[in-house]
């Protein structure tokens, strides 16, 4: 009769065991069927990843055995620009519980650029302990890929790729921010193409969308890297010329010249279209902040006005029309 408890408490730890068992076999079945990666981490800053599914290799070009082995996988394909804000995003969530997502980039071994939405949720004890971080990684490239394609098109001209008014007026009113803030200037180009609409009307459209992306790529090598190049729309582009320094008037004005003088001569070389050479100018006018207006559309429209006079008084000197050769 002794024996009968004891064959009851090796009963029960078998039932438990094979509970056990089924309960893990169902769990890294449902993980092989789930389209994402999830993992467990330790819950502080360079801790050992405890755990993570198999989809990892599927998603990130690693198997599982390398993440592991050691936390320098994890710094070696997360991608250079996102790695900074990655583990800031990490040593916030461990401290607040904020982010507990976040969008970032991984590289592949095969160099493949791999979009990740990343959500965590602290596991925690009974006393509020953090036991560890458990986490789930989904494959986000197609839908972020198409966002990106979609803001840049919202944010760039189709035919010469560069950057439209929309940009161009975000731009200026952030630049004008830092002028008010840091006493600074800020210089806003107009320029409008001379006698563009014959190109259109004795070479075609097509020649004259050509011109358009040339006259594009020259304007854009003409000025500073740090200058913004936008196109206004039809045969006019602006020109954004941030942070001057305003303890020096004759420079400011030197950068403003020189920058003129550039595109200019840029413009100035003759233009290969369809067999045709073209001899294409502009005119352009200019504005400053903050001597001439202290707001965005202020300052656009003196610019404006500035190159509508260029325009004018380059066609009272010079009445003649230009030929095309």
């Amino acid at each position: 009769m002794e024996q009968q408890p004891s064959r009851d408490l090796e009963g029960k730890l078998r039932d438990a065991e094979q509970r056990a068992y089924e309960a893990e076999a169902a769990y890294e079945t449902l993980l092989k069927q789930i389209p994402a990666a999830i993992y467990v981490w330790a819950p502080e800053m360079g801790g050992p990843t405890l755990s993570v599914s198999s989809y990892v290799q599927e998603l990130l070009g690693v198997p599982p055995e390398r993440f592991l082995a050691g936390d320098e996988i994890w710094d070696e394909i997360l991608h250079p620009d996102d790695r900074e804000r990655a583990w800031a995003d990490y040593e916030s969530y461990l401290s607040t519980g904020q982010p507990d997502h976040g969008d970032y980039r991984y590289i592949r071994p095969d160099g493949r650029v791999v979009w990740i939405h990343d959500r965590s949720a602290m596991v925690r004890d009974r006393d509020g302990t953090p036991l560890l971080v458990q986490g789930v990684m989904f494959d986000i490239t197609a839908t972020k890929e198409l966002s990106l394609r979609m803001e840049h098109m919202a944010y760039h001209d189709i035919l010469t790729d560069l950057p439209n008014r929309a940009m161009f007026q975000e731009h200026l009113e952030l630049a004008l921010a830092r002028a008010r803030r840091q006493d600074l200037g800020v210089a806003v180009l107009f320029l409008d193409l001379d006698d563009f609409k014959p190109v259109n009307d004795t070479h075609g459209h097509e020649a004259g969308d050509e011109v358009l992306q040339q006259m594009a790529r020259r304007i854009r090598g003409a000025v500073r890297e740090t200058d913004l190049v936008a196109r206004q729309g039809g045969d006019e582009f602006l020109v954004l010329l941030a942070d001057l320094d305003l303890s020096d008037a004759a420079q400011v004005r030197r950068v403003v010249e020189d920058s003129i003088a550039r595109i200019g001569e840029a413009l100035a070389e003759p233009v290969r279209v369809r067999k045709t050479t073209l001899s294409m100018q502009a005119s352009v006018g200019h504005a400053l902040f903050p001597s001439d207006a202290g707001d965005a559309r202020s300052l656009m429209r003196m610019a404006d006005s500035s190159m509508y006079e260029h325009k004018q008084h380059k066609a009272s000197s010079d009445p003649a029309v230009r030929r095309f050769a």
